[in-house]
């Protein structure tokens, strides 16, 4: 992560929070997908030789289509004119990160070998969030070799209690390793 990057996120966060926060993260997520789906104005945007109003016009209908707080708008338009709109995945990054920290939000890859009912998920969120202390938001993914069980990422903790990890536990007993 750039220290750019950082420093674009933290101030775009301490201008939304807290009550525009979210909104504002979706706000820049809409704009990374547009600007991902349509290259072209990507390209337009980032090319300092384009006369800065036509690129203002171009980030007014974007910013118009897609419903942008104002601040948000106006922060894209510094990236812009500044030249650091290859930073926008970074940016976004970054200010998930502070966002989920200022709300107390904790992010846990979960991957299990079947996909999880709703009532489950309900459960497994429910005992990271008494583990952490933090409200938990899952990405779940599916991995077949797992067997059986559930291995969750919450930060740099890894807690696995996979069907996968239980029988090498075991298997290492057996051996006496």
């Amino acid at each position: 992560m750039s220290a750019a990057a950082k420093r674009y996120a933290r101030a775009l966060i301490d201008v939304l929070y807290p009550d525009k926060a979210e909104e504002g993260f979706y706000q820049l997520q809409s704009l990374a997908s547009l600007l991902t789906n349509q290259p072209d104005a990507r390209r337009f945007l980032q090319n300092p030789a384009m006369a800065g109003g036509r690129r203002d016009r171009l980030l007014r209908e974007i910013a118009e289509a897609l419903g942008f707080e104002r601040r948000v708008a106006n922060f894209v338009s510094i990236l812009i004119d500044r030249n650091r709109l290859p930073l926008l995945e970074e940016v976004i990054s970054e200010y998930q990160q502070l966002m989920d920290d200022r709300l107390g939000i904790a992010r846990a890859q979960v991957t299990t070998a079947t996909a999880l009912d709703p009532s489950q998920q309900r459960e497994l969120t429910s005992k990271l969030e008494e583990i952490t202390g933090k409200h938990i938001r899952m990405d779940v993914f599916i991995d077949a070799s797992l067997i059986g069980g559930v291995i969750a990422q919450v930060g740099s903790t890894v807690y696995d209690g996979s069907v996968r990890q239980q029988l090498q536990t075991f298997k290492s007993r057996l051996i006496g390793d």
